[in-house]
């Protein structure tokens, strides 16, 4: 019969066997992530050159005293009216309809052209040439378009008004 194994021996490796088994695993996981590797550090070149790093490295040796500064900023009275306005702006583009939003938009920059180019010519418009304009259906909806959007305005506005004559 085979004797019972009453000691086991542990063989732990001296240092040096440690850390040529820790450098065989970095040479792998290398040699497994080359493309990986090669390209960040092209970015991290990149940002050297560019001079990010060192901004980066400047705000990392001085991060106490730019928290305190951006703390400070932070608790400015303007500055909780800034984030407010910030969420309100990110909620109010949230609601608008992108389709709708484009039709304005290229409006605006067409209406703006337009502007631009009766500002060159100088022309004064009388009541007769204001009456005549009224007539112009390009003029006629945007007049339409207009007063539709002060119409919509005032009613969300008296809504409002409202809330501040009753307490709500």
């Amino acid at each position: 019969m085979a004797k019972a194994i009453k000691q086991i021996e542990l063989v732990q490796p001296s240092a040096q066997e440690e850390q040529a088994q820790d450098i065989a695993g970095l040479l792998t996981q290398l040699s497994q992530n080359r493309e990986a590797i090669t390209s960040a550090i092209d970015i991290m070149g990149q940002l050297q050159k560019s001079g990010i790093l060192d901004i980066i490295q400047g705000l990392l040796h001085s991060k106490e005293k730019v928290a305190s500064i951006a703390i400070d900023q932070v608790n400015q009275p303007n500055m909780h009216n800034i984030i407010r306005n910030g969420f309100n702006t990110v909620d109010f583009l949230g609601s608008l309809d992108p389709q709708q939003m484009n039709i304005m938009m290229s409006a605006v920059t067409k209406g703006l052209d337009e502007s631009a180019e009766v500002m060159k010519r100088n022309e004064k418009t009388g009541v007769l040439g204001l009456m005549k304009a009224l007539r112009d259906p390009d003029i006629n909806l945007a007049i339409n378009s207009m007063l539709g959007f002060l119409k919509g305005m005032g009613r969300e506005m008296g809504k409002e008004h409202s809330h501040y004559k009753t307490g709500e």
